[in-house]
């Protein structure tokens, strides 16, 4: 078994090294093994029925109080399941040795980003500390996992051709609306989709919604957002409340993935040549707030971030406000 163990060892990382330094690493292992009597886990993986643990659904129970979203349970969930229907092993049982054999896993056969990999660490080292804190396991096996390090992609906003050749490309009442109202408040489309008619004030062009955390915060709608939900309320002959629901009986409030699919319709039939989807509307209204003037913590409250750290990674330092600065502070 040690020797197998040896050439698994040289065999993945073959592609690295040189003959001679491969030699080095197999002597060291051979020596770092000498004496051990190794046996290989021969355990099939878990039944799905299983996969939940009594540990994993408590978790996920505490995170719902603290006020996580349940797109961020669904997402730990999925994330916890995962690593379960690989492990093979008692949960309680991990090590760290298996938390990066299982990224390494996700990053060789799932071909997963780094960022995407890193997320898996956060979630499985938020279950370990959590394990570890109410001491259902004496060690954290997470706590001696580094963060993987990724290149954040650029955030590229849309800019004013484009942003107005996506409004162009609206064709029905619902459609403006939905681009008008994402664009003018930012707000996430999770959001917009529990929104209510009646819960918007015409007069202020404000209405109240719930966000991450359950935290209420006020959201602002510009006039152009206000005359196209006129617009589209007129067209409406159902007495669903929502603000946005379905074109076909029963009419139900449209949901996250509904209105998203909608906004990526709207966007190819723009021609910009780039997927639009709700968070780059959002991403371009931080934009073009900071560009026009405000602080960036007034932007921050209207995101319903906690952290300005958040609010930075929307905004882009364009080579206009770099000119305006230049101008400002030099004669």
């Amino acid at each position: 078994m040690v020797s197998e163990v040896r050439n698994a060892v040289i065999v993945s990382l073959e592609h690295y090294f040189s003959a001679e330094q491969l030699q080095m690493i197999d002597l060291a292992v051979a020596k770092a093994l000498q004496g051990y009597n190794l046996e290989k886990q021969e355990t099939l993986p878990m039944a799905r029925e299983s996969v939940m643990s009594a540990d994993i659904k408590e978790f996920l129970a505490r995170k719902k109080l603290k006020g996580c979203s349940d797109g961020t349970i669904t997402q730990y969930s999925m994330a916890l399941e995962k690593f379960c229907m690989w492990l093979r092993k008692d949960i309680r049982c991990v090590q760290d040795i298996d938390i990066l054999a299982y990224l390494d896993y996700r990053m060789s056969r799932d071909n997963v980003s780094k960022r995407t990999l890193d997320n898996n660490r956060l979630i499985l080292s938020s279950f370990f500390t959590f394990m570890h804190d109410t001491g259902k396991i004496p060690q954290n096996p997470s706590r001696t996992v580094d963060p993987i390090k990724y290149k954040a992609a650029i955030r590229e906003p849309l800019n004013d051709i484009e942003l107005e050749k996506v409004r162009n490309a609206c064709v029905t009442p619902r459609e403006r609306a939905l681009f008008e109202v994402l664009y003018a408040s930012g707000a996430r489309v999770s959001e917009i989709a529990s929104i209510n008619y009646a819960d918007i004030d015409p007069h202020a062009r404000t209405t109240i919604i719930t966000g991450k955390g359950d935290q209420e915060r006020y959201i602002f709608l510009s006039a152009k957002a206000m005359v196209a939900i006129e617009n589209y309320l007129a067209t409406r002959k159902d007495n669903n409340p929502a603000l946005f629901v379905s074109a076909i009986a029963p009419h139900d409030r449209l949901g996250k993935n509904s209105i998203e699919s909608e906004i990526a319709r709207i966007g190819e039939r723009s021609g910009i040549g780039r997927p639009v989807f709700p968070h780059l509307l959002r991403h371009t209204f931080a934009t073009d707030m900071l560009c026009h003037g405000a602080e960036i913590n007034e932007v921050s409250k209207m995101l319903g971030h906690k952290k300005l750290e958040t609010t930075q990674i929307y905004a882009k330092t364009s080579r206009e406000m770099l000119e305006n600065a230049h101008k400002k502070h030099v004669a």
